[in-house]
């Protein structure tokens, strides 16, 4: 691969994205950014030959950091650049850009499912997560172009463990009230078959049955 980062943004937010990917390059990270490496596409086209160019630039690239600014509450690509990525490689990064994100995130729900690039020892959190020439560290496989087939993810995402730790921390206390431990292991068996399709899916409160 040929880069340590592929920069997800709205091309609205030209500015900020030029101040993330100085930083990052200040640190030693080779960048890569469409409005460099595909001058031709035009982002505003929602296109399969955009698409492929895209996939082609993410396909050299080791990470992924999703510039959260202004722009991206709009932006048609970054969604769909932000699942490709984590369905292939799995390491994604939001970077929040400016003093707003929960404003600029409003839309976009899902980037609470990944790490937050924070502003204070930003330099400690990245070498510690994203080493550079992470290419040297471990074998990807590439993304393919023309059937885009991503390799088998982990039965339990990001969220769903971060959900899971939750619950243990709770769990303890539960444990010493009888009638919430019954629950709490009724609950737990029912997930385990429902996790293996025994069980019909849950429902949400209120819905149609």
């Amino acid at each position: 691969m040929d880069y340590d980062v592929f920069l997800s943004h709205s091309s609205k937010d030209r500015t900020a994205v030029d101040r993330v990917k100085a930083e990052l390059e200040g640190l030693g990270y080779r960048v890569c950014v469409d409005y460099e490496v595909l001058p031709e596409i035009d982002p505003q086209e929602v296109t399969r030959d955009t698409a492929n160019a895209l996939l082609e630039a993410m396909r050299e690239c080791a990470a992924l950091i999703y510039v959260l600014a202004p722009g991206a509450e709009s932006s048609n690509w970054m969604p769909w650049e932000m699942g490709v990525f984590d369905g292939s490689r799995g390491r994604v990064f939001v970077w929040p850009e400016g003093g707003e994100t929960e404003m600029y995130a409003r839309d976009r729900r899902y980037t609470d499912l990944y790490p937050v690039v924070p502003a204070e020892n930003r330099r400690a959190f990245l070498e510690k997560h994203l080493p550079r020439r992470v290419r040297e560290l471990a074998q990807v496989a590439p993304l393919r172009l023309d059937k885009f087939e991503p390799p088998q993810p982990q039965i339990f995402d990001y969220a769903q463990q971060m959900a899971t730790a939750m619950f243990g921390r709770e769990l303890p206390a539960r444990l010493g009230d009888p009638g919430q431990a019954m629950q709490a292991v009724t609950e737990i068996w029912t997930a385990w078959w429902r996790l293996w399709g025994l069980l019909p899916p849950p429902v949400r409160p209120g819905a149609k049955r």
